[in-house]
């Protein structure tokens, strides 16, 4: 009960960041544009460090940052014409935000309630972030009518499938591994930079189960982003 607001504010933070990617695409902002904005949370991770005081950021850290970014860009498939072509729409601010939420989070897991392992911790965490999910989407409902962001849909049993397969393994794992992270051995801009690795894994699901076809442009972005990653490491 001590730490009660502590998993809410993380419940509603993770929530907030679930539901801002998803409708960022329902608004019309092209799936690699927002997948790229999202992943512009190691600058805002930087930001947040410098303003709570938790690490100084020199400026060669963030050019570092810009690389990383940069590459996760190149990696998520966009190109110069889709970025010219996108029109500055709210689903581009909501994924811009999503990237900033995304940074809110890493935050507060860093500020981590001690006798907690990484399981029970992410479990108080989901455990508000579900009711938060349902009681946004509710509120929304009084506001906007595009179903897309505020629909409620009883799935299929291939969708179900489908959802629990992204459950286990695009949230569970991953999340309960980031909470593995020793808050004394890595600082936030190591931290967030090391997330842009999450692009690379995608395009490497992708050649593996979908056959994608990889172009040399997103080998370069991959480039980019193992460069980014070793010089925050050194730094």
């Amino acid at each position: 009960m001590r730490d009660l607001v502590h998993f809410m504010a993380r419940g509603l933070v993770f929530s907030l960041f679930l539901f801002s990617a998803l409708s960022a695409i329902a608004l019309g902002c092209p799936v690699p544009v927002t997948t790229g904005l999202i992943h512009t949370q190691p600058l805002f991770t930087a930001l947040i460090a410098i303003v709570s005081k938790r690490e100084k950021v020199s400026a060669k850290k963030f050019l570092f940052i810009i690389i990383g970014i940069v590459g996760a860009f190149i990696v998520s498939g966009i190109d110069i014409q889709q970025i010219w072509s996108t029109n500055i729409n709210a689903g581009v601010y909501l994924a811009v935000f999503t990237g900033f939420l995304y940074a809110i989070y890493l935050f507060l897991k860093r500020t981590e309630k001690e006798g907690y392992n990484p399981i029970q911790a992410l479990f108080n965490t989901f455990i508000f972030a579900v009711p938060f999910t349902l009681i946004l989407g509710l509120l929304l409902k009084l506001f906007v009518e595009n179903l897309l962001i505020v629909g409620l849909a009883l799935p299929n049993a291939y969708q179900f499938t489908l959802l629990l397969l992204f459950a286990v393994f695009s949230t569970v794992i991953p999340y309960s591994l980031l909470n593995y992270v020793k808050t004394t051995e890595v600082s936030p801009t190591t931290e967030g930079i090391m997330l842009l690795l999450d692009p690379i894994l995608n395009i490497f699901w992708a050649m593996m189960l979908l056959g994608q076809y990889v172009t040399p442009l997103q080998y370069f972005g991959i480039a980019l982003i193992l460069i980014s990653a070793l010089m925050i490491l050194k730094s």
